[in-house]
This record gives structure tokens, sequence and C-alpha cells, in this order.
């Protein structure tokens, strides 16, 4: 072995980390970022040619075509995952299947729920728009089944380079077609362009895998029987993290729908890589695991601590640097979102604490917890955000996704507690680590005549 080798595994042994645990973290990280990168610079590129009606208006088709979707989830990718039979023909046939029945299904109901949202909503370009849902929920429909078992083989060393291809081809569609054409048109085209490429790539990614049109009622009976609980979690946290999208299109502007969408997606991307980190590395990774209780709490204490330290660091210098973020990053059209972007990255760090623990719970088989979380940040959202929007504005909104949020966070530990597995200590010393930093970073960069005042952070009401 040699002198680097050896230092190598070292490092891993004090570090208490598995080194095919570290591959996989380093090919999800890695390929993450690249996605990361490619759909930041769609963004960008994508507000200097687009005014921000427009993206308000494709935010709002865009969460009403994942809450049909998501209305009936039965969970396909969770029940792959989780299912001991998941590389039986007759399982996953059976389950790509009902979920191609399910797209064709969702396009007809999007159709008849037309009136509901025309009358709703009562926005010409907005009537014109909506029909075109249905062809995102047939294409949906459509994808293969072998991402979702190469996410059980924990094969993310194939699916990352996948991803990367799949967000490549799709921005490069999306941005050519709304340059071709800089409206609503435009960029509906393109968004169905780019929705297409994984619909199609995903077929590539398990070579030898047979896609067949079959019904197996033993397992899809498995099958429903497992998503019932990921059926009521789809629904609720439909609505828990779109319901300020939703009610915001009704109240406010479709420019500041679009400035505050702005503001969320950069925040989200925190909050996406945890989804992406607790899917593909801690559910498996739990559901596969021989321990339970106080002991898998300790296998798993210090590799989260890790996480979390790095999480908050990069979280707290970008809540620091919000006004510069926005100032730098997008033209004086958006510039309204730098007094969002403390908020909604506070609640993107609240969403980061809540997926791992949703993650851990639903790998220990227990989704209802999922469920349950949802539905307190759903009654979050119902009692804070009409006080905060109606006080404070759209400030007010993204504040109270945070105070959401936690409420989430406390009904998912009240759900662990039970199961033996607690997180309470190093989740409250992380996020006083982050609040204390973020503050301090905003100090050093306001001495420095970088940034304004730390007093700026979290204020309520637009200035």
């Amino acid at each position: 072995m040699t002198d680097a080798s050896t230092i190598r595994a070292q490092l891993l042994a004090r570090l208490h980390v598995p080194e095919t645990l570290l591959k996989r973290l380093s090919w999800a990280t890695s390929g993450y970022m690249v996605v990361l990168v490619i759909r930041f610079v769609t963004n960008v590129v994508l507000t200097r040619i687009l005014a921000p009606e427009l993206f308000g208006i494709m935010i709002l088709v865009t969460s009403l075509r994942i809450g049909i979707e998501l209305f009936t989830d039965i969970g396909i990718t969770q029940n792959v995952v989780s299912s001991r039979n998941a590389t039986d023909p007759r399982f996953y046939n059976t389950a790509w299947t009902l979920q191609l029945v399910r797209g064709f299904v969702l396009a007809l109901i999007a159709l008849l729920l037309l009136p509901l949202f025309d009358h709703f909503y009562r926005d010409p370009t907005l009537q014109m728009v909506l029909p075109f849902m249905s062809v995102f929920l047939i294409l949906t429909g459509v994808t293969s089944i072998g991402l979702p078992l190469s996410i059980k083989e924990m094969a993310v060393h194939r699916t990352i380079p996948f991803e990367i291809a799949s967000a490549t081809i799709a921005s490069t569609l999306l941005v050519l077609a709304s340059w071709v054409s800089p409206n609503i048109w435009g960029l509906l085209t393109g968004s169905i362009l780019a929705s297409t490429v994984p619909a199609v790539i995903y077929y590539f990614i398990k070579p030898g895998l047979k896609h067949k049109l079959m019904i197996d009622m033993g397992y899809a009976r498995e099958i429903v029987g497992f998503g019932k609980w990921v059926f009521v979690s789809s629904i609720i946290f439909f609505l828990a993290s779109n319901f300020d999208r939703l009610i915001l299109a009704k109240y406010v502007s479709f420019a500041m729908l679009g400035i505050y969408g702005v503001a969320r997606s950069l925040a989200d991307v925190f909050a996406l890589f945890s989804v992406k980190l607790g899917s593909e590395i801690i559910f498996p990774s739990v559901a596969a695991a021989t321990v339970r209780g106080v002991e898998l709490q300790r296998k798993l204490a210090h590799r989260r601590s890790q996480f979390l330290a790095a999480a908050l660091v990069v979280i707290a210098g970008f809540i620091a640097l919000s006004d510069v973020v926005i100032a730098v990053i997008y033209d004086t059209r958006y510039h309204g979102a730098a007094q969002l972007l403390p908020w909604v990255s506070l609640a993107a760090w609240m969403t980061v604490l809540c997926t791992l623990n949703e993650n851990l719970m639903l790998g220990l088989g227990k989704p209802r917890y999922g469920a349950y979380g949802s539905v307190a940040k759903l009654v979050g959202l119902l009692i804070f955000l009409p006080v905060g929007l109606t006080r404070y504005g759209v400030i007010g909104a993204a504040g109270a996704t945070v105070l959401a949020e936690l409420l989430r966070y406390i009904c998912l530990t009240l759900g662990q507690a039970r199961e033996k597995i607690v997180f309470v200590r190093q989740d409250i010393a992380a996020t006083a680590a982050l609040l204390a930093l973020a503050l301090a970073f905003r100090w050093v960069t306001f001495q420095i005549h970088l940034t304004g005042p730390p007093s700026d952070l979290f204020r309520l009401g637009l200035h």
C-alpha cells in the first residue's frame, strides 16, 4: 500500500466513514453540484431573457401539475427501493404499468379540472397555458422503471451521469426555445421539451432491462399497501410545499410571484440536496441496516453531524451575502428577492433537518411519520401564512414558511422518539451555530462595505 493510500485509510478510520459510503457521497455530491450549476446557469440566463411575470405563471402551472401528480401518488420509487421483490420482473413491470396508467389518468383529470382553475385564478394567459399540463403528466407516466431500480442498488456511479446528461440536454432545449420566442409560448415549449428528455433517457440507464405491460395482482396489492401512507403523505406534502405559491398567485401579481420564486429556487438548492442525499443514501442504507433503536442512532450520529456542519457553513454564508448574491446574479427586475432570501434560506435549513429525519423513518418502514410531519407543516401554513401576508406582505409569507417547517420538525421528532432515535440536541446546536455564523459573516462583510448591516437580515416588510 502506498503512503497516500495509507494516509487515506487512516483518515477514513479516524472519521469513521466507510470507503464505500464515501464513494457514494462523492458521486452524489459531485453529481449534484454539476446538475446544480447547470440549472443555476439556466435560471440566470432565463431571467435575462424573460420577464418576472412569465416565471410567476410557470411557477403556478408547475405547482398545479405537481399537485395533480401527488394526489394519486402510490410511491412507485419508494416501493421499488424498499421491496425485497423489486428485482423480480413481475414486480417492477407491475410497478411500471401502474405508473404508466396513472400518467394517462392524471392527464384526463387535469383537463376535467380546468374550469375550476380558470374560475379561481381568472387570468387569460393562464387559461391558455393550463391545458398543456396534461402533456407533462403523460411524460411523467412513461418514464423508465430503471431509475428507481438503480437507486435501490445505490448505484450512484450509474445514475449521476444520466442525471447530468438529462439536465444538460433539457436546459439547452429550454434556453433555446425561450430565446427563439421570449414569451410564455417559448417558455412552455421549452419546458415540454425539457420534460421529454428524462422520459426518454432513463430507458438506457439499465442495459438489458425489458419493460412489459402487465399487472400481477399480488404485487399490485403490495405496492398499493405500502403506497397508502406515501399517498397520504404526498397529498399533504404537496399542499405543505406549494401552499405558499398557490395562495400568493391569487393575492399578488405574477411578477411578485416570479421574484418570490427566484428566492425560493436559490434557497431550495440546499433542501433539494438533502432530499437527494436522503432518498439515495440514507433511505436505502437504513432500509438495509440490521440494527435499530439506540444502536442505529449511534451509528448515524457522527456522519449526520459532519453533513450538518458542512451544510450550516454554506447556508450561513448564503444568508449573510443574500443582497450581494441577488445583485450580482440578477438584473434590477429581480432585486426584491434579496430581502426574501434570508427567510427562505432559514426555511430551507429546517427542510434539511426534516428531510434527514423523514428519510430515516422511511428507511425504518414508518412512512406515516412523513405524512404526520407534512400535516403539521400544512397546519402551520394555514395559520401563519394569512397573518404574515396580511401584515407584512410577501416577506411575511416567507417568514411563515420557517414557522411551518418548525412544526413539521417537532412532529417528526416526536415520531423518532417513539423509535428511540432522536437528534434534537445535535439539531439545536447546529441551528444556533448557523444563526451565529450568519450574523458574524454579515458583520464582517458590512465592515468591509460589501453588504448592508446585520440588522437588515430577517426584516419584515419590503423597503
